[in-house]
């Protein structure tokens, strides 16, 4: 009778933390965002010349991209400086040989140089 009540406890303590046999059910974060860079292929391109080249084109060493508030244009609102920041971004890795692979599916990616806008 003592087996039972305590297999009963540990049975109902498992089902009010959220944890059975198979695990708990702890809500898992999401994986973090890769790098914007890892959306740039060029064939035959080391990881090495690839940051390079994006670095170049203004990148950061992270492998994202982020507005430079010292090309701001006069007169210019944020969201449109780091737009045409980030066109201009695009545009010199288009010309370095490389391919946007990563996703067009919004308004604003579909914009941008990498989609296919001028």
């Amino acid at each position: 009778m003592r087996l039972a009540k305590l297999f009963i406890t540990l049975v109902l303590a498992s089902l009010l933390s959220g944890c059975l046999c198979m695990g708990c059910f702890v809500p898992q974060l999401p994986p973090p965002p890769k790098p914007h860079i890892e959306n740039w292929q060029r064939t035959e391109t080391s990881a090495e010349t690839r940051l390079a080249d994006w670095q170049a084109c203004g990148g950061h060493k992270s492998g994202n991209f982020a507005m430079d508030s010292k090309n701001s244009i006069e007169g210019e609102d944020v969201l449109q400086a780091y737009k045409r920041q980030s066109a201009e971004h695009q545009r010199c890795l288009i010309r370095k040989g490389y391919r946007y692979s990563g996703h067009c599916s919004t308004v604003y990616m579909k914009s941008m140089p990498a989609c296919g806008a001028p």
